[in-house]
């Protein structure tokens, strides 16, 4: 069902994905199993994003296909006030890599601003709205939430999560009017 996608980790923030040959099933609520990793029906956290974020983060990842894009979200307890786009440094179609770099210096900018990181999101261009064994495995942040962008079979959606012990939460994303 899964292809994998051959990949080296270094010790930076790299992220490879699996290539989907046949849609995955997906329950309305996310709950799914996947590869070991059995999510049950937990009490939904919530994440509340300004809808000019959400539009932009959107435009964003569609401006990088057929490449992911990545980024970074800021606010304050649990909200998207502010996008973050991050160079993806990755050559490979599937795949995203942030520098360190890149983001120190948005952290920096995100304190001047009196915010917090409280998201991490990337691009599915050719894979469903769900993290990726590889996602799992390699998210450096348990305590935020962390967005998958997906284009899969041309339609957009945007999947909300936290990745906590390689457990997979589903988060319900709130789309607020500024």
């Amino acid at each position: 069902m899964y292809k994998k996608v051959q990949t080296q980790v270094p010790r930076r923030w790299i992220f490879s994905h699996y290539e989907v040959k046949q849609p995955s099933p997906r329950l309305p609520d996310r709950s799914v199993e996947t590869k070991g990793i059995k999510n049950k029906k937990e009490n939904y956290q919530a994440f509340y994003i300004k809808k000019s974020v959400y539009e932009e983060m959107i435009a964003y990842c569609k401006q990088a296909l057929p490449y992911e894009a990545c980024g970074l979200l800021s606010g304050i307890n649990e909200t998207g006030n502010t996008l973050w786009k991050i160079k993806n440094e990755s050559v490979r179609l599937n795949r995203f890599y942030m520098s360190q770099e890149a983001i120190k210096r948005a952290v920096m900018e995100m304190n001047e601003k009196d915010e917090k990181l409280t998201g991490i999101f990337h691009s599915h261009p050719t894979s469903p709205a769900f993290p990726s064994s590889q996602d799992i495995e390699n998210n450096p942040y348990d305590q935020i939430a962390y967005f998958i962008v997906s284009f899969y079979k041309g339609k957009v959606d945007v999947g909300c999560f936290k990745l906590n012990n390689k457990k997979v939460i589903p988060v319900k994303l709130n789309i607020i009017d500024e």
